[in-house]
């Protein structure tokens, strides 16, 4: 992970820009299965069994990954699948690979969606995963257009996260929402983003 920006300075002094805040909505959504209250992931040893069972049944998107449309057909085909299977451990892990490889092929919005669908079911720091994953997307790599939308994102998980007081979460969600907006070529959105970035710093000091 790259080492966090904590002045507006340092942002402007890269984009040359001034700026005005910008709050993105907050998406929610929570749902369990059948009822059952949220468990822990499953541990390595309780995943041997589901990761043959993965390798089984989706064999054939699995064996397209090398390249980004593979990947993402294969990330639709598991996210979908997750939806409902009932075995647990199983879906964790689908879950997961789902989100691995939204991440290498730089799809900020499916990596959204899997962690999302896991939340639902699973005990575990859904936001600090979620920026965990969004800052291994090899941001260099992204077209204008995908950038924008990481861009986005790590706007609203930062909003998501101002609202659960994690103000450590949502700077650096913003600090990436910054550096995605410069790749996009979108002075506007970064000047934004940069006096967002600011005013959570400001916010976060004066506690």
């Amino acid at each position: 992970m790259r080492p966090f920006i904590t002045s507006i300075g340092a942002i402007l002094t890269t984009v040359g820009l001034a700026a005005e805040p910008s709050l993105p909505d907050r998406p929610t959504m929570r749902q369990f299965d059948n009822g059952n209250a949220a468990t822990k992931p499953p541990s390595q040893r309780q995943l041997v069994d589901a990761r043959k069972e993965l390798k089984t049944r989706f064999r054939e998107p699995l064996s397209h990954t090398e390249t980004s449309v593979g990947a993402m057909q294969a990330v639709e085909t598991l996210l979908i699948a997750a939806v409902t299977e009932p075995d647990r451990q199983l879906k964790w892990l689908m879950l997961a690979e789902a989100r691995r490889l939204a991440t290498a092929a730089g799809n900020a919005a499916a990596i959204t969606r899997s962690i999302k669908l896991a939340d639902a079911l699973y005990e575990f720091d859904a936001l600090e995963l979620e920026l965990r994953s969004l800052t291994e997307i090899p941001l260099r790599s992204l077209d204008h257009g995908r950038a924008a939308a990481l861009a986005s994102v790590a706007e609203t998980l930062a909003t998501r996260a101002e609202a659960d007081a994690r103000l450590t979460v949502a700077i650096s969600a913003q600090t990436l929402a910054v550096r995605a907006w410069q790749r996009a070529r979108d002075k506007g959105a970064a000047q934004r983003a940069a006096a967002r970035h600011d005013a959570l710093e400001i916010t976060r000091l004066g506690k």
